[in-house]
């Protein structure tokens, strides 16, 4: 019963601290994203749809990088390093442009270094099966950490004030040490032909879009439509974040992820059917919780049917992208009609397609065995 409380106040760490800092960089610079694009939108002149850009350029180019890192690179610090580096340059870059085509190919240049960072983490994470669970806490905690002053870096000095503080972000990982050791494989050594790991990866890919079709416009659902201040936002995305850290946390292998998908579906449609503070924070704590249930659990059922464990990193982190890139484009557009409502069900329907893709896998590898070289 306590377990999870357990697992979340446990001092033990498996992962490299260079590492799980890149990891941090990176969820605070996603974190962000949110509590950019109203103030984007201001400062330029333009449509809550328009701004919503940054993010589909942002992510775009850390999953071309992220799907190119995992196929041709080995790991090593140097990466970690020139990548940390990239990101304090086009981080501060952001915040002195007035040009938005130059802002948005600055993002789109921050986000393949946030995918060079993404893909070391996470490859390190799953060569050392004890380091998963850190690297997945990564994320909940920055972001629980980070909501009040992102918010109130956002009121204060707008989206200048956030690039600056993303910029200074990177620059003390730069200096913490590490060794990868040996990477396992190389770009000739074949992959695993498994159907179903790529049935997983594509079900990752539908679940990241049709999520982040609302998730990036969440702050401008609960102030425009819910009346909530930025206090009371603030508060909602900690509650999001601190229940996908006790997720992240939670011990175990995760036999079945189709539910814990489901539940975020059932989450992120509950926001728009029933706009009240009370369902904002009840939906955004369980939509935590199911999604970091769900993401290390699928990632691991990918990994057990591969012939080496990290080989199919970049490829779920890029598709991941991919969905991230494709899914605030198509929620700018219905934003942009004003139509939070269809937004919120197109959500939850994508999510509930990625549930039924995960269950038929976990249904059809039942007394099945993965694939192995010949």
């Amino acid at each position: 019963m306590f377990a999870p409380i357990r697992a979340l106040l446990t001092p033990r760490r498996h992962a490299p601290l260079a590492v799980l800092a890149g990891a941090a960089v990176v969820s605070f610079m996603f974190s962000a994203t949110p509590f950019l694009i109203p103030e984007v939108a201001d400062r330029y002149g333009v449509a809550l749809g328009s701004a919503g850009f940054i993010s589909t350029f942002q992510v775009s180019g850390f999953g071309l990088v992220a799907f190119l890192a995992g196929r041709w690179w080995r790991p090593t610090r140097t990466k970690l390093v020139m990548a940390l580096l990239a990101m304090v340059v086009f981080d501060a870059g952001s915040a002195l442009t007035s040009d938005l085509p130059m802002l948005l190919g600055l993002r789109f240049a921050a986000g393949g270094a946030a995918g060079v960072l993404t893909w070391l983490a996470w490859a390190d994470a799953m060569r050392h099966p004890g380091s998963m669970r850190d690297v997945a806490a990564i994320g909940p905690i920055t972001a629980l950490v980070s909501a009040p002053l992102l918010v109130w870096m956002a009121e204060s000095g707008g989206d200048r004030a956030l690039y600056w503080v993303l910029a200074v972000s990177p620059l003390l990982a730069v200096f913490v040490p590490i060794s990868f050791g040996d990477a396992v494989r190389s770009a000739r050594d074949p992959m695993s032909p498994s159907r179903s790991n790529r049935v997983l990866l594509f079900a990752l890919a539908i679940m990241t879009m049709a999520g982040a079709a609302l998730f990036v416009f969440v702050g401008a659902l609960a102030q425009d439509e819910i009346g909530m201040s930025g206090l009371g936002l603030s508060l909602g995305f900690s509650l999001h974040s601190l229940s996908g850290l006790v997720a992240a946390r939670t011990p175990g292998r995760r036999r079945r992820s189709w539910p814990w998908i489901g539940l975020t579906a059932l989450s992120a449609a509950a926001l728009v059917v029933l706009p009240n503070p009370v369902v904002f924070y009840v939906a955004m704590t369980t939509w935590g919780y199911g999604f970091w249930m769900a993401v290390p659990g699928v990632l691991d059922a990918v990994a057990a049917w591969s012939f080496v464990r990290e080989e199919r990193v970049g490829d779920a982190q890029s598709l991941m992208a991919v969905g991230r890139a494709i899914g605030p484009a198509v929620g700018g557009v219905l934003v942009g009609n004003d139509a939070f409502l269809i937004l919120g069900l197109c959500a939850g329907a994508g999510l509930g397609v990625s549930t039924a893709m995960v269950a038929g896998v976990e249904t059809y590898r039942t007394d099945r065995s993965a694939p192995r070289p010949t």
